[in-house]
């Protein structure tokens, strides 16, 4: 089952922006790069080099992450370490499904006819794609009557 979270989506930033922020997901870039556990030390001089930027933001941002459970804090002496609880694509995965889950509740038809239009606009090899994650839906007998 996938990890459901609340955020709040804006449609006018940049990927993961959309769904985080633009220092969440900065923060959250630097953490799925170094591909192991940091510290917020760890972290704050990565984006220090970048921008100017107080440690204790950096803390206060990790901290709402791990409430959010998108980081797993462990604390080891004085010091909080951090990591990912999915990978970058995992996380992605997990963002557009809500989001497309949320308007097709709302807005099926739209969606619907939004996604096709889109799709008939494509190079045939991503029309490809989609048939044969259609087909293999088919195959399987998968539905969301199931789900």
């Amino acid at each position: 089952m996938k990890k459901r979270f609340s955020f709040d989506f804006r449609p006018g930033m940049r990927g993961i922006g959309r769904m985080l922020g633009n220092l969440e997901s900065q923060v959250m870039d630097v953490i799925w790069d170094k591909a192991c556990e940091v510290s917020v030390r760890d972290v704050y001089e990565e984006i220090a080099c970048h921008r100017k930027i107080a440690y204790t933001t950096v803390m206060t941002i990790m901290g709402r992450l791990a409430g959010k459970e998108i980081l797993k804090k462990t604390k080891r002496g004085n010091v909080s370490y951090f990591e990912p609880t999915m990978s970058r694509g995992e996380f992605t995965e997990s963002m557009v499904g809500e989001v497309v889950d949320s308007l097709l509740t709302d807005f099926a038809d739209a969606t619907l006819a939004h996604f096709v239009s889109r799709v008939q606009g494509e190079d045939l090899a991503t029309i490809a794609k989609l048939e044969k994650i259609l087909a293999a839906r088919r195959k399987n007998g998968d539905s969301n009557e199931s789900e």
